[in-house]
């Protein structure tokens, strides 16, 4: 691929990103939800029930997740409680309120995601859809390569 071509892609993911995220914000406010929380708990509810899973599938630390865990169970959006066949491990819940909340969150970000797309040909969405999932299961970028490290030769007695 030709550098412009990358740079191009990638330039116009983050756009596209930006403008999504742009779009949402309001939306996932008004259940007093961010881009963050909200996929917190539609992770939860797709059944991530443990925090060590959470931080695995989104990819967050797990001091960070323990932040977002505690806003959400004062918000009443999730409850923490111990696991009934291992009493060392939390199992997460989202309750009736999380429900609710997240259930009127995906359906703005519904809208607002077709709306966004409905320009879009049909044929080109699709294509563009097997582009982006061919993109995010393909390998893992290698390892960055190191540089050797210098050793230092002690120095010969005189």
């Amino acid at each position: 691929m030709a550098a412009d071509t990358t740079l191009r892609f990638l330039s116009a993911l983050w756009q596209l990103n930006r403008r999504m995220k742009a779009d949402m914000a309001p939306i996932l406010a008004e259940q007093r939800l961010d881009l963050r929380l909200y996929f917190t708990l539609l992770t939860v509810r797709k059944g991530a029930l443990y925090p060590k899973q959470l931080s695995e599938q989104l990819d967050f630390p797990p001091a960070l997740l323990s932040r977002y865990l505690e806003q959400l169970s004062k918000l009443g959006y999730l409850e923490r409680q111990l696991d009934p066949a291992d009493s060392r491990r939390i199992r997460l819940s989202l309750t009736q309120s999380g429900e609710a909340a997240l259930d009127a969150a995906v359906q703005g970000v519904r809208t607002s995601a077709a709306q966004t797309l409905a320009h879009t040909e049909q044929s080109d969405l699709l294509a563009l859809l097997t582009v982006m999932e061919t993109l995010a299961a393909g390998p893992a970028s290698p390892p960055p390569v190191s540089k050797p490290r210098r050793t230092r030769t002690p120095k010969e007695p005189v």
